[in-house]
């Protein structure tokens, strides 16, 4: 089966640069919308068996605005492990504020060493674990081989899950970069033991 694992619009606190972890919620911008319906459009002509989301409201409102453009439009499922990273007390917090300390450069830097349940959140092993158990979580639900399916979620969320279902560590996944707004990344499986990246943070239809 295929995950279409596709990152929410960009918020608010995404233009203000705040930090917007699994305790905080801010509005899709308008322009989110209209890039949320050109996801949808891209993805139209293909055929999913189930639509799933974080249930923070920035996720769900992005597949509800892609699904909407699809001839068959599925309810979508909220799936709570899909949450985004907990961040504690920084969550709603500019990011700015916290630069230079040290727990900042463990959680952009040095992800492995990360503390977040010094900050009431989580660190990174905990949050892959969930994530992955998420996912899982989908594909136990018996979809066939060949089927596809749609997850709208996080940047944390698709880029940890897939890149360590890859195998990579979280150094490596930190280094590369996280999947931006709206774009489209595929993840391929037939057992949940072995994976193929089919596409990584694909925007070109945005443009």
């Amino acid at each position: 089966m295929r995950f279409y694992l596709v990152r929410h619009g960009k918020t608010e606190f995404n233009l203000a640069r705040r930090f917007q972890g699994g305790a905080v919620d801010s509005p899709l911008l308008p322009e989110s919308i209209i890039n949320a319906q050109k996801v949808g459009s891209y993805l139209a002509d293909l055929k999913f068996a189930g639509a799933f989301a974080s249930p923070q409201e920035r996720a769900v409102v992005t597949a509800q605005n892609i699904v909407d453009q699809w001839e068959v439009v599925p309810k979508i499922k909220k799936i709570a492990d899909l949450r985004e990273m907990n961040f504690g007390k920084w969550d709603g917090d500019l990011v700015a504020a916290h630069q230079g300390e040290e727990l900042f450069e463990q959680f952009l830097k040095y992800p492995s060493q990360f503390e977040g349940e010094k900050l009431g959140g989580e660190n990174y092993y905990q949050f892959t674990h969930r994530v992955q158990a998420g996912l899982k979580s989908i594909f136990e639900e018996g979809f066939k081989a060949e089927e596809n399916v749609l997850v709208a979620a996080h940047a944390l969320v698709i880029s940890f899950a897939v890149k360590s279902l890859l195998g990579k560590s979280f150094e490596e996944i930190r280094a590369t970069g996280l999947v931006a707004n709206t774009s489209v990344t595929v993840l391929e499986t037939n057992d949940f033991n072995e994976f193929k990246l089919l596409d990584w943070n694909n925007t070109n239809f945005l443009i």
